[in-house]
């Protein structure tokens, strides 16, 4: 097998990222500046909303969200640094911690984004938690190695698929439903193994002991474009360019006692999200600039571009919707008395409708011809 630009000391490096999400490297920042929120209304914000505001719990105090660094889940933290919160009169600032269903469906911090496959069975089992807004859709893909035998997803019956998160989490679920998609049960025809990381990954397909694996796209961008193949993937099969990947978690408690602090900041992730989109290398310098990205700038650029960022509500729900439904069926959610509806009414909660927003426009790909590179072209 030619995976030739296997040394375990460069592997040991790049590990220094944090993955996040589809997350890549991060830099320390301090917990914030106690700034006090402004008694005086921001331009941005109606006199009706920001007297709504000063009887919130929030107002006037720092609040801190979850940011790892990388590019996936990077439209929270654009909306710190391009001055969104503060246009609103919200004190945000990002901190780094675990995962957002521990951080988040405790109360830790108030928001934060990560996988639907990551967060949605959480939700389901009552963590404090629902989703405000999608993100983009894509970022991990199943691959082989270039020289492998397998060709097709109806090649992988048989074999063993290496996923990173543990049995029952959200590389095992997002296999799922790709293999679900294609005709292969993944219940009873594949075998999944848990890997410790990428690096031991990468050597149990060098010696036979897996044959496949589910990574991040940029993951193999920068390490291994010529040595591993994708055979299906969440960002380039058309097949699933009609659904989010990704989405923002709020705390359920936060929402419910300030629902006004909440439409803003949720409207300042979208207006993000939209700049992500068309400003994207403007955005990936930023994130060089404050030390949230390394590593090639030309590859972490065509990796941001295969994200389409700043997803519509109409979008994100139909995402979750679907998604449930294939969760409910294959057994991923465990609670088989509940029904999509109830599960919806727990998991989605639209705060501030696209249409509140001046000038924001959606980059929902809608028509599978839309995908950036066709899976078959990646083959």
């Amino acid at each position: 097998m030619k995976l030739k630009r296997i040394a375990a000391s460069l592997l040991a490096g790049m590990m220094v990222f944090s993955l996040a999400a589809c997350g890549q490297s991060s830099s320390d920042k301090s917990e914030g500046s106690g700034k006090d929120a402004s008694t005086e209304r921001p331009e941005a914000v109606s006199e009706e909303d920001w007297e709504a505001m000063q009887k919130e719990p929030a107002f006037g105090t720092e609040l801190k969200y979850l940011f790892n660094g990388g590019a996936c889940v990077s439209a929270k933290y654009l909306a710190e640094e391009l001055g969104y919160y503060e246009e609103y009169g919200i004190n945000a600032t990002y901190v780094q911690g675990s995962s957002v269903v521990e951080t988040v469906g405790t109360g830790q911090c108030m928001w934060g984004t990560d996988h639907i496959a990551t967060m949605l069975v959480p939700v389901t089992n009552g963590v404090d938690m629902t989703f405000v807004c999608g993100a983009h859709i894509g970022c991990k893909s199943i691959y082989v190695p270039a020289d492998s035998d397998i060709q097709s997803v109806e090649d992988l019956k048989g074999k063993t698929i290496a996923i990173h998160d543990g049995i029952g989490n959200s590389d095992q679920n997002i296999c799922y439903r790709l293999l679900d998609e294609y005709g292969v049960d993944p219940t009873t025809e594949v075998e999944f193994l848990n890997v410790e990381d990428n690096a031991a990954t990468v050597a149990s397909m060098e010696n036979g002991e897996v044959d496949a694996t589910i990574f991040s796209d940029y993951f193999v961008m920068a390490n291994y474009p010529d040595d591993m193949r994708m055979i299906c993937s969440i960002t380039y099969s058309p097949e699933f360019q009609d659904e989010a990947c990704c989405v923002t978690a709020m705390n359920n408690d936060f929402l419910e006692k300030n629902p006004v602090h909440a439409k803003y900041i949720v409207k300042a992730i979208k207006r993000a999200g939209q700049y992500a989109r068309l400003n994207s290398e403007d955005a990936v310098q930023l994130m060089y600039d404050t030390d949230m990205m390394t590593g090639d700038q030309e590859v972490q650029q065509k990796f941001w571009d295969s994200l389409h960022f700043g997803l519509s509500d109409a979008f994100t729900e139909q995402s979750l919707r679907e998604i449930a439904e294939d969760y409910l069926r294959l057994g991923i959610i465990e609670n088989q008395d509940l029904t999509v509806d109830e599960i919806m009414d727990m998991a989605w909660t639209e705060v501030c409708p696209d249409e509140e927003i001046e000038g924001l426009t959606v980059g929902d790909p809608v028509e599978p011809e839309n995908a950036v590179i066709p899976i078959e072209q990646k083959q």
